[in-house]
């Protein structure tokens, strides 16, 4: 069978299972999931490859059901990037105006922010996304588009966000090995963002918080993009190992417990509620009450953290829409509540948006980043469309406006 072009495929590759997911896009701006398929995580431990080939094989399983389901041929899909080897960082390099008698041109712009780049990445990493957040001429800062003005510096102002060229090119050879090619590398949180924010969320200005299971990226937009991404090392992994020690379970015992556990508020129809592990010969019930109150602690510690880091930042007091959380631990009773009260702003759970469903596929919110990363394969694909060929008179018109709006 050949691939039809309006196909679109994702990947989450994640420590407890991969979940994979098809859409199709036949107009655009629209999409719809046709499919969603997940199996046991194998090959990954604590968010790194640990088996390249047992991963690979898991990935090769994962594409034959989504064929049997469809029976559509993947070649090329998007994927989500791992947590553990990524970084983020601000980034500023300054450059002299070519020409300062007629002002900053695109090319002063494009040299400004191709030497930043160059600055503020080491030897061993790349490139996942780039957030520009402004620029400065002169030492005049606050300027969003520089084109035009007179000055002798202009200073380019980004925020990088880097994987280890290592870990992203194991990652690709995953793909390769399962007859895949995956075009582009998306961090979890930016890809969720893409499923449940809305254009006003990014005018405004919105913090997208997303809990993962090793790490916690919180992404802050503003002016309708992207400006800057914290990464934090926490999430339920590490929860459910905090918790294994309290407790002195096994880790496989805490997660469990961690799952099942339906909210933090202290009310007696919750607390009361035994809750009931099974790991091997080992069965033991605990009060919810009493795993809530632990969660509660490192939870609101976790936070407080977060919270501290985000204040540092001029975009989120700027966010007028707020915080949005994706993310297994926001769906817990009590967590929002307990956000808000930490980082004292309106706190919302993020649910997908603007998705058409097929009748066969039950959309969860974890499926977030999988309907983002499809989003952007939409978007991917609506950018690198080729343009219509122009007739002779087309083209000489067009190089005549350039050239007009260039010198008046």
């Amino acid at each position: 069978m050949k691939p039809s072009p309006a196909w679109l495929a994702a990947f989450q590759l994640g420590t407890r299972q991969f979940m994979a997911a098809l859409g199709r896009s036949d107009r655009p701006g629209h999409l719809k999931l046709q499919a969603v398929e997940s199996v046991p995580a194998a090959g990954i431990h604590q968010g790194a490859l640990s088996d390249p080939a047992e991963c690979a094989d898991t990935v090769s399983r994962l594409v034959r059901q989504l064929d049997e389901r469809q029976g559509i041929r993947l070649s090329k899909v998007l994927a989500a990037a791992y947590g553990n080897q990524v970084r983020s960082q601000n980034a500023a390099a300054c450059v002299p105006i070519l020409e300062p008698e007629v002002g900053v041109s695109a090319r002063d712009v494009e040299r400004a922010v191709s030497t930043c780049r160059s600055l503020g990445l080491d030897y061993d990493r790349q490139i996942l996304h780039l957030f520009t957040q402004g620029f400065s001429v002169d030492g005049q800062s606050g300027v969003k588009n520089p084109v035009g003005l007179f000055g002798t510096k202009l200073t380019a102002h980004l925020h990088l966000v880097t994987g280890l060229s290592s870990g992203l090119s194991s990652l690709h050879r995953v793909f390769n090995r399962a007859g895949l090619e995956a075009e582009e590398l998306v961090m979890p949180g930016l890809a969720a963002a893409e499923a449940v924010l809305s254009d006003l969320d990014r005018d405004l200005g919105v913090v997208l918080i997303a809990i993962g299971e090793t790490f916690t990226e919180a992404v802050l937009f503003g002016e309708g993009s992207a400006r800057e991404m914290i990464l934090f090392p926490w999430g339920t992994d590490p929860l459910a190992s905090a918790l294994s020690r309290n407790l002195k379970l096994p880790w496989a015992a805490a997660d469990q417990l961690l799952a099942q556990l339906g909210s933090l508020e202290e009310l007696p129809q919750w607390t009361s509620v035994p809750l009931r592990i099974t790991a091997g010969s080992l069965v033991r019930t605990f009060p919810q009450g009493q795993v809530a109150s632990w969660v509660t602690a490192r939870a609101k510690e976790f936070l407080k953290q977060l919270a501290a880091r985000l204040e540092e930042r001029p975009y989120f007091r700027e966010a007028s829409s707020g915080i949005v959380m994706v993310g297994p631990l926001a769906h817990v009773g009590g967590f929002l509540e307990l956000a808000e009260e930490v980082f004292n702003v309106p706190v919302r759970i993020g649910n997908i948006r603007e998705v058409e469903v097929d009748p066969g596929v039950s959309l969860k919110p974890s499926h977030a980043a999988l309907v983002g990363l499809l989003r952007c394969g939409m978007k991917r694909r609506a950018s690198s469309a080729i343009p219509a060929p122009q007739r002779p008179w087309g083209l000489i018109s067009h190089r005549v406006r350039k050239v007009l709006e260039e010198y008046f």
